[in-house]
């Protein structure tokens, strides 16, 4: 039976050459009761295209068209269309695709919708969801994924899969893939207790999950976790909250995602040299002068920073309800902490970034942070200095 609907979330950006491989992979799944969302992240290659293309073959799928706002951002766009929360109008058709625009706060910077012309009818009724599952679009599934994962997720809130690595890229070290870090070779079903024993026996206090496997959507929509819009390793956070206040999590480490490692993506921006233009982070290279590695250590600051107050802000809102937070506090805050100080030691701020840490006041003296001592005496001065003058 397909009886359970499935959302599948896929962010767009400048993919031209991946798009088609991704997106054939969706529509040859083997559990067909889906709805695919594209969110074209102010792409301005062909990519746009491409996923017409895709649109016009397979009334599933739907376009969300939005200004440049990052991963998190699109992301986010999938999500909240999944939960209702955009009121749309018919605008007109165009090449055979209906398009739609927003009349509702659209504070994403969505500039259209659009689907495939199949009924007179012109109202948008947006689908009504189950689960929901992430995929990069530069990377793939096997033909199996969402059958698998529609298996096992029923009384559980994540399912998390295992993944292939198809490196495209001489890499400095061999990798493994996230159920080899964690040394889980079995399949079973976890509380966030045991997840999180596990992370903290293997020493390890870093997690990640973005793409890794389905989601409960009504589990998601209680939490009301979403993803810190505009900053770089955004599954850090989601992936420390999502799990810890999950019930119960089905480890499925069968490889049925393929994710590609390639010169241009996220994962490897040393190639860089400069920021587009169109991208939300081009106010921030200006900041920097358009020194790109001033730029891109600012921009890691950045991300360390909100995903140490937003982590710390959810535990405080949450651990009422969910004593293992506290548990969560001690194994990822200090590692948190740790990199968010970097931002103390950069240059400029632009941005201000250091007040924030203002307000982690009482987990800097909770926490002892690693390094050398010479490092830990530099830093107490600099946070002494930033709490008195604040």
């Amino acid at each position: 039976m397909q009886d359970k609907k499935v959302g599948i979330v896929i962010p767009i950006y400048n993919v031209e050459k991946y798009l088609d491989e991704c997106l054939q992979s969706v529509i040859d799944q083997t559990y067909t009761n889906l709805s695919i969302v594209l969110v074209n992240d102010g792409s301005n290659d062909n990519s746009l295209s491409i996923a017409k293309k895709y649109a016009l073959q397979d009334e599933r799928i739907i376009i969300i068209d939005k200004k440049n706002g990052g991963l998190s951002s699109a992301r986010n766009t999938g999500i909240d269309f999944f939960a209702n929360q955009y009121t749309l109008q018919f605008e007109k058709e165009e090449q055979e695709l209906l398009k739609f625009q927003i009349i509702n706060e659209n504070y994403l910077d969505i500039c259209s919708i659009y689907r495939k012309n199949t009924m007179l009818d012109k109202n948008f009724e947006i689908p009504q969801i189950d689960y929901i599952i992430f995929l990069d679009s530069d990377d793939f599934w096997k033909s199996n994924c969402i059958e698998e994962c529609v298996k096992r997720i029923n009384n559980v809130d994540i399912v998390w899969f295992g993944h292939d690595l198809l490196i495209e890229i001489p890499l400095k070290k061999k990798t493994k893939n996230q159920m080899q870090f964690f040394d889980y070779n079995q399949e079973q079903i976890i509380t966030s207790l045991d997840w999180l024993k596990q992370v903290n026996s293997e020493h390890k206090p870093l997690f990640w999950f973005a793409w890794q496997g389905m989601i409960n959507f009504s589990f998601l929509m209680k939490i009301r976790l979403k993803f810190i819009n505009g900053i770089i390793h955004e599954d850090n956070h989601f992936g420390i909250l999502l799990f810890s206040m999950a019930k119960y999590i089905y480890v499925y480490p069968e490889t049925l995602y393929v994710y590609r490692v390639r010169s241009g993506s996220i994962m490897t921006q040393n190639d860089r040299t400069k920021v587009a233009s169109n991208s939300y982070l081009y106010p921030l290279y200006l900041k920097a002068n358009k020194n790109y590695e001033l730029f891109k250590r600012y921009q890691a600051a950045l991300s360390c920073v909100l995903s140490c107050v937003k982590v710390a802000e959810f535990i405080e809102e949450n651990k009422a309800e969910n004593l293992i937070l506290i548990e969560i506090k001690k194994v990822f805050i200090p590692m948190l902490l740790d990199r968010a100080v970097v931002i103390l030691f950069l240059e400029k701020d632009p941005l201000n970034l250091s007040a924030y840490l203002n307000s982690l006041e009482s987990y800097f003296k909770e926490f002892k942070l690693s390094g050398a001592e010479s490092f830990k005496y530099e830093l107490s001065y600099r946070l002494g200095y930033l709490f008195l003058n604040n």
